[in-house]
């Protein structure tokens, strides 16, 4: 959810109407990201092998409004254990606890084993999750009273990305654990465990970084984490820890998340083989080459990256983007074939399984992130990308429309390579004539390109609830789907309704919805009888309300999703451009009347 451009120019707009296939297609495990060479096997498991995993389980509002922290206990209660596997769970960061075992007001620490949850070490002064110390401890602990053949470390809770980290306590402000402080943690414990884990797994949204596997190299063979935003359930725990010892464990935990998850079209989960992390940096680099050596680049690289996470209100842009789509889309040549291992949903199926973080804006962001980034060439970039940019990016010109009655306009030669995408916002008279009250309902990227000229192809198809116009927002658009979101209150709170519209299908997929207050926003799952309060953008409020209330459709299966010709009356749509720093630049308005068919130009105003 965001405010009108009429009203902000910073915001990262990437929309269309289109539509696409509907079946959930996934790689299988053990399949490369390019092609389906096999990859290699862990050497984790033999059966003689002993192995401790510990459990990092920040609880935060995850576990006190949904209990999901217990519910993932209560899958590792219901593994098939060896009698050489111990998991080790701490639990902490919520205000609340659905288990009635486990207290909010400590620190507590479980053996899980066979069934039982055992508690074996209780700290009565709550501990914040957020600190690096807090995790060394309890790593500390975990090796020294169970001690192992091989190790495994699991980070549960939100997940911000490269910037933000993960494992934000509630009992705490949110203090969450950055990436210096993850690496610090491990560190510190290095003499204690005198090996590397065998693998590192973030259960968490977003943490599929470049940034984040480069410093876990040093600590673990392998890397477990999501690109995108996860289901709010999260992993499959039962055959995780029951393929702890097995040779098939990568493939076992990939294979169960995408069956976990397959009602979803969005879901990630990548295996990353951290040995081979000299293939990310050689990729990295030449993409900072490349786009220093021409910025035109940048434009294609991040419209055809696919950007990771919701945005919302209170939410920009996440500025993590594919890793090998970039670089597809730049030409480059890699080999990921032993290096990452992936399942994806349909909406993700090209995704390559590490996300790079690339700020379009936020200068600012820099130096924080110069203490994560392990990589000086692409530091580098970034500094002198960001830094000296100029003042003023596109420029449009005559502006006027077609004999179709569609807006036309070209832009300067200047601003030709700083073009990132094009689209319109559309906004529709509150009653028949033009002169009513205007509310924004959504954006569209139906904008063609040919000899230089722009044209919006304003069609007056839009997406409807049952008969209820919805606010959308496509903020992915692929060649076989569209990624829709929509501002709704579900059950009165203030989220983001997605779905994907799959083209060969002409089919819709629900995914659920994201909370606006949500740190990272899980995908929450939409159940039967949930009411849903349509929205409506209101630019021009006076009583300083940003949404209008357009009525209330209790969720069911009958729901009905499709693409509509909106109604006849007026119509009016603003052309932007988003540059290559995520700044949005708007052309003049077009006012337009749609007859339920076509629609006719009325007039063309400054903007």
């Amino acid at each position: 959810m965001k405010k009108s451009l009429l009203l902000v120019t910073t915001i990262l707009l990437i929309s269309v109407i289109v539509f696409g296939c509907c079946s959930v297609k996934r790689t299988a495990p053990g399949t490369s990201v390019n092609d389906s060479a096999s990859t290699e096997e862990s050497d984790i498991n033999t059966s003689q092998d002993s192995f401790t995993l510990l459990v990092y389980l920040c609880g935060s509002d995850l576990e006190s409004r949904f209990g999901e922290a217990s519910a993932n206990i209560a899958e590792m209660q219901a593994a098939e254990f060896s009698p050489n596997i111990n998991v080790i769970v701490q639990t902490g960061g919520s205000q609340y606890w659905k288990d009635i075992e486990i207290s909010a007001q400590s620190t507590d620490r479980f053996l899980i084993k066979d069934g039982d949850k055992q508690l074996i070490d209780r700290n009565t002064v709550k501990q914040n999750f957020g600190e690096s110390q807090t995790l060394a401890d309890f790593i500390k602990f975990g090796v020294e009273q169970y001690p192992a053949d091989q190790y495994g470390l699991i980070l549960w809770n939100h997940g911000s990305g490269s910037i933000k980290g993960v494992c934000f306590d509630a009992n705490f402000e949110n203090d969450g654990l950055t990436l210096p402080e993850i690496k610090d943690a491990l560190a510190s414990t290095q003499d204690v465990l005198g090996k590397k884990f065998e693998f590192i797994g973030l259960d968490a949204c977003l943490m599929a970084t470049y940034d984040m596997a480069s410093i876990l190299k040093s600590y673990a063979n392998y890397m477990i984490a999501s690109e995108e935003l996860e289901p709010l359930s999260g992993w499959d725990y039962t055959t995780l820890i029951s393929s702890l010892g097995k040779e098939s464990f990568y493939t076992d935990v990939l294979d169960s998340y995408a069956d976990k998850q397959s009602a979803k079209a969005t879901y990630t989960l990548s295996v990353i083989n951290l040995s081979e992390m000299e293939k990310a940096d050689a990729v990295v680099e030449e993409i900072a080459r490349q786009i220093d050596y021409n910025l035109s680049y940048v434009g294609k690289a991040l419209s055809e990256g696919k950007e990771f996470g919701a945005k919302g209100e209170s939410r920009s842009g996440t500025n993590l983007f594919d890793l090998g789509l970039i670089a597809d889309s730049l030409g480059i040549d890699y080999d990921f074939s032993s290096f990452i291992t992936k399942v994806n949903g349909a909406a993700h199926e090209s995704a390559m399984g590490m996300s790079l973080y690339f700020p379009t804006e936020q200068a600012d962001l820099l130096t924080e992130y110069k203490e994560i980034c392990q990589n000086s060439l692409y530091m580098d970039f970034l500094i002198d990308y960001l830094y000296f940019k100029p003042e003023s990016t596109i420029v449009f010109d005559n502006m006027g429309y077609d004999d179709n009655g569609c807006m036309s306009f070209i832009l300067s030669d200047f601003s030709e390579q700083y073009v990132q995408s094009v689209g319109y916002e559309l906004h529709s008279f509150a009653g028949s004539e033009e002169t009513q009250k205007l509310y924004c309902v959504g954006t569209d990227n139906d904008v063609s390109f040919a000899e230089g000229i722009y044209t919006v192809n304003f069609q007056g198809n839009w997406v409807f609830m049952n008969d209820v116009m919805l606010h959308t927002d496509v903020y992915e658009e692929k060649d076989t789907h569209t990624i829709f979101s929509a501002p709704v209150k579900i059950n009165g709170e203030l989220c983001n309704f997605l779905f994907t519209y799959f083209k060969p299908t002409q089919s819709i997929q629900v995914e659920g919805y994201v909370l606006e207050s949500d740190l990272s926003s899980r995908v929450h799952d939409i159940s039967d009888g949930m009411k849903l309060t349509i929205l409506y953008e209101d630019p021009f409020s006076e009583d300083g309300q940003l949404y209008y209330e357009e009525g209330t459709i209790t969720w069911s299966e009958d729901i009905d999703l499709s693409i509509k010709k909106l109604k006849p009356g007026y119509y009016q749509y603003i052309p932007y451009v988003v540059d290559i720093y995520g700044n949005v630049y708007c052309g003049n308005t077009a006012v337009v009347y749609f007859d339920g068919e076509k629609s006719t130009m009325d007039s063309i105003r400054a903007g």
